[in-house]
């Protein structure tokens, strides 16, 4: 069973790298893998993060005919779209990169209220409970 919080941040790490990277294609693919574990580990507020991001870049994204990923991930034509992008980079592909750059998968232990949530949306630029 995949653990929703851990692969939201690797995708989350990712997104950024290949953000600071100037890389936007990949960084989309990462902000919609990381937006489905949001969804799926109950993050709402990673999940608007990830499809704000990603709409901003790319305002004509298949995301945009959803309001949420929640209902993106419900739809049959979008999951024929994630399963695409799921072949571009697994959970597990996804730490052997974070791992290979020297960057850890877990939630570093800088306070013991931070939730992979806040942490998340921080690494998103986005202030938690905003």
């Amino acid at each position: 069973m995949e653990d929703h919080d851990a692969a939201m941040l690797a995708f989350v790490k990712l997104a950024g790298v290949s953000q600071s990277r100037e890389q936007l294609g990949p960084r989309d693919k990462f902000l919609v893998l990381a937006g489905a574990s949001a969804s799926r580990g109950a993050h709402p507020a990673v999940a608007r993060r990830c499809r704000e991001l990603l709409l901003a870049n790319n305002p004509a994204h298949l995301l945009k005919r959803y309001d949420t990923f929640e209902q993106a991930l419900l739809d049959e034509e979008f999951q024929t779209y994630f399963r695409q992008v799921a072949r571009f980079c697994s959970y597990e592909k996804a730490e052997h990169h974070l791992s290979q750059l020297d960057i850890s998968p877990e939630l570093p232990n800088i306070s013991a209220k931070l939730s992979a949530e806040d942490y998340a949306l921080l690494l998103l630029g986005h202030s938690p409970g905003r």
